[in-house]
């Protein structure tokens, strides 16, 4: 099942009460929560009257974007902590982490030791608290392709870590739909845009329709509730928000209506 929602960094220069209003006016169900701007980690108070705004607009919090960069912390324990607190205190289901600063092939076999134990001591804990850790699938990160993202994820073999999964620029159907089957078992969020053929080229999500809906066929036999977020607009338009989310919930509905023809 599709969760239609938006990223808050989508509008880092809004107000978390801007981007409830544009969420429900654009009829999404869900927000992932930026800890970059919206909910610093560590600010439970602030964090608790941002639950309470998204709950009472009748929206969901889909995830906790934290941005914490796994073996890069000069202080694990207590960061992480914090962000587990501030998750918990949100209700999200998922926090949503890096996979280290260098790319899969950039890094050593010490560094990505490093990246591995210290995900499985964050997994643990957070697992404790029924959260989920999910790593963006990015590059400069160990999570950085769709071979690594398996490799990685293997190699963890953790129930508490799976994977957001994104349209790598440039690769239309033929390359990213092999991949999301080849991650498919991992996947637990979605982040939406059409950024084509580079990331600095923001287009409107309609212009990748077609893409968008050949990766949607795929994507939907996870049995689970997916949260799909639009990230980020051409020219950070609200206007193009409201384009884009309405072109997501069409292809989301006529999805779900070829399936029960």
């Amino acid at each position: 099942m599709a969760l239609p929602g938006v990223t808050s960094v989508t509008f880092r220069d809004k107000t978390p009460q801007e981007i409830v209003k544009l969420a429900v006016k654009a009829g999404l169900e869900g927000i992932e929560w930026g800890g970059d701007v919206h909910v610093p980690a560590g600010h439970l108070e602030h964090a608790e009257t941002i639950s309470r705004l998204t709950k009472d607009a009748g929206l969901m919090v889909s995830a906790y974007g934290s941005y914490y960069t796994v073996g890069k912390s000069r202080d694990e324990k207590k960061r992480f902590a914090e962000v587990l607190k501030t998750a918990k205190v949100l209700n999200a289901p998922i926090i949503r982490i890096w996979a280290g600063d260098k790319g899969s092939n950039e890094s050593t076999q010490a560094y990505r030791k490093k990246v591995l134990d210290e995900t499985k001591r964050l997994a643990d804990q957070a697992g404790k608290k029924g959260i989920q850790l999910a790593f963006e699938f990015h590059d400069h990160t160990l999570n950085d392709s769709y071979a690594a993202c398996c490799e990685l994820l293997t190699e963890l073999a953790h129930p508490h870590i799976k994977t957001y999964w994104q349209p790598i620029h440039g690769a239309g159907p033929d390359i990213n739909g092999v991949g999301i089957d080849l991650i498919l078992p991992w996947i637990v969020g979605v982040h939406v845009f059409h950024w084509w053929p580079k990331a600095e080229m923001r287009m409107p999500l309609q212009d990748g329709a077609n893409d968008w809906k050949q990766y949607i066929n795929r994507l939907s036999k996870i049995a689970s509730t997916i949260p799909y977020n639009l990230e980020f607009v051409k020219n950070d338009s609200s206007d193009q928000f409201l384009e884009d989310a309405n072109t997501l919930l069409e292809l989301l509905a006529n999805h779900q209506e070829s399936k029960e023809i």
